[in-house]
This record gives structure tokens, sequence and C-alpha cells, in this order.
């Protein structure tokens, strides 16, 4: 479903660029300023949204170090970083996630310890490009991903179908057990998971920019499963009722940005029974394409027993 969304989204973003740049022609405009301008314009409009998001996540920050604060070149360079992020998820890693992603292997066949990459609110597994390119390239083996059935639904429906992933892999003669890998509202789906079907599959969670006690900016978003992610809500309540003082009983960890424009304040992706691993200078998005968060995620895996080759 998102995937048609998203190309009709951007077919119709098309079809208006078009028709901006045939009347600006009509205008005596010259063809290449015509174009230019309309998709100028598209690009900028994408650029606010980051300087927008950027604004509400700096209104509502977590405290900062004094090693964690940006001057205005690294103020630029996250505003910058996020942008180029947002471009290729809208318009390459949503709408055309086969290409932005190989098939995964097949379930089931023996393989050890698993890794299994979760997407959050609103996405696919287009956008979980870097790190399973990443692992790839370490040679990590197997890697898998999947999809979300249904954009909006809350999070314990969701729970339910990454539950239904993990026994695809994890069952006899296949794989032992998972390393669970989740971005944003997916570390939220991953540890209403344990909570209800405990850690017999799962060998370690790693969560990254995951809204744990909620975000300021859920509250313009849609569906019950943004509800869900408010600081006040009783889905967070309870979820960490079941948790415990002590948490799951895997190893879990935090990877976040203390500048994530989404996630404010942005220690609220930190958790008391954790190992917390705070990034600076990268957004929301951005994360996923950096080295540094692709080498936590190794190393993740590499402690939890996934096969490493050439």
């Amino acid at each position: 479903m998102l995937v048609s969304l998203v190309r009709a989204a951007l077919v119709a973003e098309g079809l208006l660029i078009a028709g901006l740049a045939a009347g600006l022609s009509a205008r005596g405009w010259s063809l290449p300023a015509a174009i230019a301008a309309p998709v100028a314009l598209a690009l900028g409009v994408r650029l606010a949204i980051v300087c927008f998001s950027m604004a509400v996540a700096h209104l509502a920050r977590s405290p900062r170090e004094l090693a964690e604060q940006l001057g205005p070149g690294g103020t630029l360079a996250l505003v910058l970083g996020e942008w180029r992020a947002m471009l290729a998820n809208n318009l390459f890693y949503l709408p055309l996630e086969n290409l932005a992603l190989p098939a995964d292997p097949p379930r089931g066949r023996p393989a050890g310890v698993a890794v299994l990459v979760v997407h959050g609110y609103f996405s696919n597994r287009g956008i979980l490009r870097g790190v399973v390119r990443s692992l790839a390239t370490r040679g990590a083996r197997p890697v898998y991903t999947f999809n979300f059935r249904g954009l909006f639904r809350p999070i314990e429906d969701l729970a339910e179908q990454l539950a239904g992933e993990v026994d695809l892999i994890v069952r006899p003669g296949g794989a032992t057990s998972v390393v669970l890998v989740a971005h944003s509202m997916g570390g939220l789906v991953a540890r209403a998971y344990l909570a209800r079907h405990g850690t017999g599959s799962v060998a370690r969670l790693v969560t990254i920019a995951s809204p744990h006690h909620g975000t300021r900016l859920a509250k313009l978003g849609l569906g019950a499963n943004a509800r869900q992610m408010r600081e006040d809500s009783d889905f967070l309540a309870t979820l960490r009722r079941r948790e415990g003082a002590a948490g799951p009983a895997c190893p879990v960890t935090s990877v976040y940005s203390v500048h994530d424009n989404l996630v404010s304040p942005q220690a609220t992706s930190r958790l008391p029974w954790a190992r917390n691993v705070a990034l600076r200078g990268v957004g929301h998005v951005d994360i996923l394409l950096d080295a540094r968060l692709h080498a936590i995620v190794a190393d993740e895996a590499r402690a939890a027993g996934v096969a490493f080759g050439a």
C-alpha cells in the first residue's frame, strides 16, 4: 500500500512540475529555467520540512554536553545530511524498495543466528538499505527484512506480525535465533513483541532512533500507532509495566542521535536497562546511512553469534 501511495504522489508531483514548467515556458522562460524552477520548488519544500522538524526538535531538545553541541558548519551538515537522506528515501528507497534492496534469502534454512531488520512508522524495508548493505558488505548472513501490513495499525498488531516473521526464520531446521535490528517505531514493536512472546527466539535487540518514551512530534502523526508514540500514551505505560525494572532477558542496545529531528527530547531513546549509545550530527533518517551506526550494528550482531564470512 505504501509503495502505491508514494508512487502515486510522485506521479502527481511530476505532473504538477510539468504543468508549471509548461506555464513558465509559455510566459517566455527558457526551457531549462522553466523546468529548473518547479524542480527547485519541490526540493525546497522537502528542505523546509527538514528545517521545520529540526526547529521543533531543537526547541524540545534534551540537555547536551558541550562536546555534543554543533556550530554553524555542523548544523548545516546536519540539515543537508537529513535532506539528502529524505530525498533518497522519498525518491528511491520507498517507491522502489525491490531495487533498493535485493530479495531476502529463503526463510527456514539452517542458519545459526540470523539478523532481522525492522522498519518504522510510515515506511517499508527500502529505508533499511544502508544497514542491510553494510551487513552484506561485511559478510553477515543471513539478513532478513519484511514489510508491516497496515500503515497505521496499533503497535500490538504489528508486534504479532513481527512474531510471525520470527517464527518463519527460527524453527526446526532453520535459524537458532535472531538479532532484531529495529529503526524508530520498529524498536517499540520489537519491545512489544519481547514483552508478549519472551526472548526464546531472540539473541539480541538493537534499536535505532526509537522513541522509547514517546516523542513530541507524534502529536502530528496519523493512526493508532502514532498516538501510541505520544509521551503520555497508555501503550508506553503498559509496555514499561510488562517489561519490569530489569527489561527483557536478552541484551538490548539503543543507538540514537542527540540531534534527532523526529524523536525529541532525544533522551527519550535511552532505556535504563539497556546499553545506550549516543551519536551526534545525524538526523532521524540519515542515521541509517551513518558508518558509525553500521559498525555498531555489525559488532552487536557478531557478539550475538551471527556468522560473518569473506
